[in-house]
């Protein structure tokens, strides 16, 4: 019989249990409805208080008192730090690199060895650069003579009608400017283009001058409803207004121009004496122009620059051989190994001398015209804290070439700088201290005036005591004030209520034991980076602008 009584003490056991279990569970389910409840009512009042908020309007008095502060205007973005002033240093072709003594990140005293060289190789090298300078040399010597004509003259006749070089001018710069030194009307005529369906080729016209002078014109071409008429290029000149006539009949007016144009050129010396003039008839070998500091020939300059290219990779080569090994120039640290025997043989490292970093802005098109090289920069890098690093804009490209405008700004390297840290950078394109300012909010301002209210009436809900005032320079909250405020005057205007500040608001609300929400607290001004002083908070009521 025993053990049936401990079978029946277990089953009693596991009765109590279950029992246990379900009150446990029949608890948790109801304190989470309950929970479920009071947040539903809790969101459905937030939600009807907001919505009576806004239903009645979203502008909202505040009220400011007037202080100075700083004010200033700014371009700012972001950009990531790259090293400045790198340099790739190789080695001349021909000379194989036997090993790279360096890896990235090291840092290397100037002089110090990069790479070694294979001794053969280098002296290879200065056998087939000597023998190229040695052929160079000849070509030069026969070259020597060789020299840019002392005058610019004319291989074909023709009529003066545009000079533009003058005494004591570069030729290259005439040339840059203008395209030529001088124009000729070969054929000569001068030709105009004018509207007209009246005419057609071959048709006998008059052409009058600006001067009220009469020229014999004869139809070239017409087609479209246009015709050009030529005349003779003697005495009229180009881009002049003439009137042309059939028979008595304007028919339309336009400007002359060149019907055959020659351009005289030129690459080398200065302009000594102007030969010709214009309308002045020339004939094939005319002087035109005698020059002066004419040089030698371009082919003669052509080799001796590319003499002096091979006497720098000579004494490169002459520096391996002595060395024995490629030396860092200058003291820094090696940026990349680049060395690859099979895709780049000549190439060996880049170095960095350890001294500036710069960053590059994507810059908006309203702001790319504000900068000006040499602007100082704010420049923060978060990873190595909140202090500013000073720069100076560098570069600018307003191109948009590529689509966008860029800013380059360089700074100097701190130690702990490493390429790819994300940099914010601010550059002060105005500013202006102790300047009386106020919210942009409270300007009013129509096409004619600019003005302020300095009063508000709460039981008629209308403002008044109207103020003009002369605006300076304007932020991005924050407006200065030139005249017609001083520190210490009071300020009013409506502010938008928007559900960002409902719940700012809200923030500590006291929850009232039988009243339920706690009034809410008066919204916050929105802030502007630089400017003195602390905001009052103003009131939230229902307001409107009295005349």
């Amino acid at each position: 019989m025993e053990p049936k009584k401990d079978d029946a003490l277990f089953e009693q056991l596991g009765k109590n249990k279950k029992r246990r279990r379900r009150k446990v569970i029949v608890t948790v389910v109801t304190v989470i409805l309950i929970l479920a409840v009071l947040l539903v009512g809790l969101v459905i009042y937030l939600r009807r208080t907001v919505r009576e908020r806004f239903a009645s309007g979203a502008d909202q008095v505040q009220s400011y008192e007037v202080k100075t502060g700083t004010l200033s205007t700014v371009v700012s973005g972001s950009g990531t730090l790259a090293e400045d002033g790198l340099e790739a240093i190789t080695v001349p072709e021909g000379v194989e690199v036997t090993k790279v003594l360096v890896k990235a990140g090291d840092t290397v005293a100037e002089g110090q060895i990069l790479a070694t060289v294979d001794a053969a190789s280098v002296h290879t090298a200065l056998a087939s650069l000597q023998e190229s300078l040695e052929a160079l040399d000849k070509q030069i010597s026969s070259a020597e003579s060789d020299t840019v004509s002392a005058s610019v003259t004319t291989r074909v006749a023709g009529r003066v009608k545009r000079i533009y070089a003058e005494k004591g001018q570069s030729v290259s710069d005439c040339m840059v400017e203008h395209g030529a030194l001088a124009v000729l009307s070969l054929d000569g005529y001068m030709a105009v283009t004018l509207q007209t369906d009246a005419l057609a080729p071959g048709d006998a016209v008059t052409v009058i001058r600006e001067d009220g002078t009469e020229l014999d014109g004869s139809v070239e071409r017409s087609a479209a409803g246009y015709a050009t008429v030529l005349v003779t290029d003697d005495g009229p000149a180009p881009d002049e207004e003439v009137t042309v006539s059939l028979e008595g009949t304007v028919l339309g007016s336009g400007k002359l121009s060149i019907h055959e144009p020659l351009s005289v050129t030129g690459y080398a010396g200065t302009v000594q004496t102007v030969l010709a003039s214009e309308n002045q008839r020339v004939y094939k070998g005319s002087s035109l122009f005698s020059l002066t500091d004419t040089s030698t020939s371009v082919t003669y300059d052509s080799l001796l620059r590319s003499r002096q290219e091979q006497e720098q990779t000579l004494l490169e080569l002459l520096e391996l051989r002595s060395s024995g090994g490629v030396a860092a120039p200058f003291a820094g640290s090696v940026y990349t190994v680049d060395y690859d025997e099979a895709l780049a043989p000549g190439a060996v490292a880049t170095l960095s001398p350890n001294e500036k970093m710069t960053v590059t802005l994507t810059v908006d098109e309203s702001d790319i015209l504000s900068l000006e090289l040499g602007q100082e920069a704010e420049i923060t890098v978060s990873s190595l804290g909140d202090e500013p690093f000073r720069g100076d804009v560098t570069e600018l490209d307003r191109t948009g070439a590529t689509g966008v405008y860029t800013a380059v700004i360089t700074l100097d390297k701190d130690g702990n700088m490493l390429p790819g840290m994300t940099a914010s950078v601010s550059i002060r394109i105005s500013g202006v201290e102790n300047a009386v300012l106020i919210p942009l909010e409270a300007l009013q301002q129509t096409r004619s005036r600019s003005y302020v209210y300095t009063s508000y009436d709460e039981e008629t809900e209308t403002f008044g005591g109207e103020v003009d005032v002369t605006v300076g320079l304007t932020g991005s909250s924050e407006v200065e004030i030139l005249s017609g405020l001083k520190p210490g005057d009071t300020v009013y205007y409506t502010k938008e209520l928007t559900i960002a500040d409902f719940f700012a608001g809200m923030s500590g609300m006291p929850m009232g034991g039988s009243g339920g929400m706690g009034s809410m607290p008066g919204g916050s001004q929105r802030g502007n980076g630089g400017s003195g002083g602390e905001r009052p908070q103003g009131g939230f009521s229902g307001g409107k602008q009295g005349g």
